[in-house]
């Protein structure tokens, strides 16, 4: 983006947007909430799976016996953090990529 420039282009979609509507790397509020919304869903599988190793752990090695209700804060501690974590990654990666539209648009026409 140019200074002073009050148009410029989505580096994913690459529709004109008013700079102002663009973030820092400059992509779209649309471009940006299909990468949020491709990130979670593999971000929720990433955290499920963690959260399930830390319950196998806390009920095969811990074996808890009292007070099993708090022995559930782990695993779902641990799936919240694992899942933030992957979206974050996973908004790096497709940023990186470059584009977000090209892959959508063509299994959208599939």
């Amino acid at each position: 983006m140019r200074f002073g420039a009050s148009e410029t282009s989505c580096r994913s979609c690459q529709q004109i947007y008013p700079a102002s509507d663009l973030d820092r790397y400059l992509w779209c509020p649309n471009c940006l909430k299909t990468v949020r919304k491709r990130g979670a869903s593999w971000a929720r599988a990433i955290g499920l799976l963690g959260g399930v190793a830390v319950a196998l752990y806390v009920i095969l090695a811990v074996k808890p016996s009292r007070l099993t209700l708090l022995w559930a804060v782990p695993p779902l501690m641990t799936y919240v953090l694992i899942s933030r974590i992957a979206v974050a990654v996973a908004l790096g990666y497709y940023r990186a990529r470059g584009s977000v539209t090209e892959s959508s648009s063509a299994a959208e026409s599939e």
